[in-house]
């Protein structure tokens, strides 16, 4: 393939040429606007040295523009049938790395030390959409937890993730996503911008480890347990959910919101990140008698 075309068209000549079929289930939109691909890796901080983790690079495109930036790429990717396109695509790059797995069930933690023998990494991907919460999840509990979090997700999604308390979108997710990070909207993306073109426009959004969490960090994981019990059944009342999750005695329960200064009748979506943290500081069952044991998901 000729070395003074473009990346874009280097790219679909490589789907084109491996009879590329893309496959809806699994999130495959793909992104050819070199101009926004550039925008998008800067604003994800791939810059020269850095070490970048990569969801889905789908043709290698991002992957390629992150790599032009000298930064250190690994990229994970689940679809095997990509893998003559990547190939090609990015041939000529010694600071991409690419891994054939699912995500979700990887210990990227682990990989990323095995590939760039360091702990200092950022996220950035055009993250496949049907996985946009479990890897959310994911990424926001990792150990070690990435310097900056960029992704593109579907406009509701992203909405619904930096959604606060008070908002309709506050849920589980938004709660686990603040609890650890600070969120920001950098950039709203057409549906038109992606191949094939999807049903809904898109946003690139920024995640940042928060300096200090409403809980001391030795707890971030039974709390990370505990939103999910709170938020587990929204008919259901902050002090139902708990009781079931943890087998609380549910005046226990009423007299940790009270304390609070919340009703005991509460739900768990009626409260800020802040108070969800007193009620589980109050609740020492929880962190003391539980054998390490989180709360239902």
């Amino acid at each position: 393939m000729p070395d003074d075309i473009s990346l874009s068209l280097k790219a679909q000549l490589a789907l084109q040429k491996a009879g590329f079929d893309y496959t809806r289930s699994l999130g495959q939109n793909f992104l050819f606007d070199e101009e926004l691909l550039e925008k998008i890796a800067a604003l994800g901080g791939a810059d020269e040295g850095v070490n970048v983790l990569e969801i889905g690079p789908g043709a290698g495109l991002l992957t390629a523009v992150m790599a032009k930036r000298k930064a250190n790429v690994l990229a994970v990717e689940v679809d095997r049938s990509l893998e003559s396109v990547l190939g090609s695509v990015l041939s000529d790059m010694r600071n991409v790395k690419i891994v054939f797995a699912d995500a979700l069930k990887t210990d990227l933690g682990a990989l990323v030390r095995e590939t760039f023998a360091s702990d200092d990494y950022v996220i950035c991907a055009n993250l496949p959409y049907y996985i946009t919460a479990d890897f959310l999840i994911k990424a926001v509990t990792a150990e070690p937890l990435a310097r900056s979090i960029t992704l593109m997700l579907q406009k509701e999604a992203a909405q619904r993730v930096l959604s606060k308390p008070g908002e309709e979108g506050w849920c589980a997710l938004s709660a686990l996503v603040s609890f650890y990070c600070e969120g920001e909207t950098l950039l709203d993306v057409p549906r038109s911008a992606f191949t094939p073109v999807p049903h809904v426009d898109s946003a690139l959004i920024r995640l940042t480890p928060k300096c200090e969490r409403v809980v001391p960090d030795a707890l971030s994981r039974r709390f990370t347990g505990f939103i999910k019990s709170a938020f587990a059944m929204r008919r259901k009342t902050l002090q139902n959910n708990i009781s079931s999750s943890y087998n609380i005695p549910k005046e226990r329960i009423a007299q940790a919101l009270t304390s609070a200064g919340k009703d005991p009748k509460t739900r768990g979506e009626a409260l800020t990140l802040e108070e969800l943290g007193r009620v589980f500081l109050t609740l020492k069952e929880i962190y003391e008698q539980t054998d390490g044991k989180e709360g239902k998901t």
